[in-house]
Parts: C-alpha cells; structure tokens; sequence
C-alpha cells in the first residue's frame, strides 16, 4: 500500500528541463494535484534558495519546505532554518589556499550570499545550461571568516582529484565538469530526515523523485522513490519506479503514479 504523505522533489533534470529551461506546465499541474489531495510537497535540491528564486515556474507552487544545498541548509515555507550544516573550517582555508595560487573557477555559497574567483567559458556554458546567470566576482579569502554551506566548482579531472581530498568534507558531480562540495555529513537524504522529524513523518512516509548523482542517497532511503526517464543509470536502478523523460510528462506521471 502507498503510505506516502510526503514528496520530495529534485529541480534540474526532475522539475526544470536542460532543454526549454522551463518547468512543464503539466508538472507545476502535478504539483498541484499533488497539494490538493494532502501531500506536502517539498524541494530537494543542489541549488541554494538564492538560486531556486530564479525559477518563476515554482513561485505559486505550494511547497511546504526546501532541502538545499544538497541537504546542507533546510528551511520550511515560512522561511525558518530547520537544520544547516555548513563546511569545516578547514576544509574551506584549504580550498582558499589552494585558489590563491593555483585558482580554478569554485563559487562560495553563504546562508544569503554567494560569489565566484573567476569566470571562463566553461563557467558560462554550464550557467548558461542551468539557464542561472553568472555570480559576481568575490574576494574568496573572505570566505574564511564566514560559514560557507556549499562551494560549487568547475574543473577538469585534476580539480575533481584536488576536492575529494579535501578534508571533512565530500563531493558530488552535478554535470560534466561541474562539482558540489559539502561537508562530510551531508547528502540529501540527511536532510530529508531533519525535515520528516520536524513534520513528524516517518521515513517510509517519505517519497522521492529524481534524476542525478546527488538523488541516490534519497532514491535509496525513502519508502517509495521515483527516477526519471532521463535519469543516469545509477540513479535508475536504485529507485523503485522509472517515469518518462521529462520532456515527455514524465513527472506528471510520477506523482500519479506515487498517488495512485
């Protein structure tokens, strides 16, 4: 039997499209069906909330709460924290360190604020991909006397190397060339399980859909899971259900079928 009371939904490649850089109508329609028959609805996203205001399709969406920042920073509709788990300290000094002499695009994501070292074609092919306008330039040694939640960078293989060996802390790739660095503890699901404790539901209350590397923890946790069409291969075979594409309805078809 379907004991889901709560959805929780990635945005790029789940809800917004790479290709029309827009969120289906029928899916913003699912989401409110979704609403309308008692689900609380809640994003679970890569993207902090300066970047999920960017995206008008969801602005009249009645979400109930937002896992940002890859679980990193959670917040209910009413804007309130309910749980944030910023970087280690030394993880980011290092990270500074290393981008004072040997610099590689990385943009520093604060609770209210972000900005990047530099920006090159690379940066501006994988905003313009995300359809997010490029960060003002920042001074990244500021980064050091203030929490930093999430630092999104774009390299080559040898920076991807460089991250992961950064202490207390972990990585996930979001595109080709674009990586999330978080603190060590954080993923998805563990901010999922701040968010259910806060509303009193259970874990196998919880249903997830999504598409990316960052999905698999949620997908693999929650009690019922849906992955999109266009999903990678990881990600499709740890979720219970496989939708359409998402050009094609396939997350209006994913909330009837968690519905059904």
């Amino acid at each position: 039997m379907n004991k889901s009371k709560a959805i929780f939904i990635d945005v790029d490649g789940t809800l917004l499209s790479h290709a029309t850089k827009r969120v289906p109508k029928s899916a913003v329609d699912a989401l409110h069906y979704a609403h309308n028959k008692g689900a609380l609805l809640f994003i679970a996203t890569g993207r902090s909330k300066m970047e999920l205001g960017l995206i008008d399709d969801l602005a009249k969406v009645p979400f109930d709460g937002f896992v940002t920042m890859n679980g990193g920073y959670c917040y209910g509709a009413d804007g309130n924290v309910i749980f944030k788990n910023p970087l280690h300290p030394e993880t980011v000094v290092a990270l500074v360190e290393r981008l004072t002499h040997d610099p590689f695009p990385c943009i520093f994501i604060e609770e209210n604020n972000l900005y990047i070292n530099m920006v090159n074609s690379h940066v501006q092919e994988l905003q313009a991909n995300l359809n997010l306008p490029l960060p003002s330039i920042g001074n990244v040694r500021h980064a050091s006397n203030i929490d930093i939640y999430q630092v999104a960078a774009f390299g080559t293989s040898q920076e991807e190397a460089f991250l992961r060996s950064l202490p207390y802390s972990r990585i996930t790739r979001w595109m080709a060339g674009g990586f999330d660095l978080v603190n060590e503890t954080v993923n998805k699901w563990q901010g999922i399980l701040h968010m259910l404790r806060h509303f009193d539901i259970a874990p196998e209350e919880a249903a997830a859909v999504g598409d990316g590397e960052n999905d698999i923890e949620m997908l693999e946790n929650a009690g019922y899971s849906v992955a999109m069409g266009n999903a990678s291969d990881n990600a499709k075979q740890c979720a219970r259900f496989v939708t359409g594409h998402i050009d094609d309805d396939g997350f209006a078809e994913a909330i009837a079928h968690i519905l059904s």
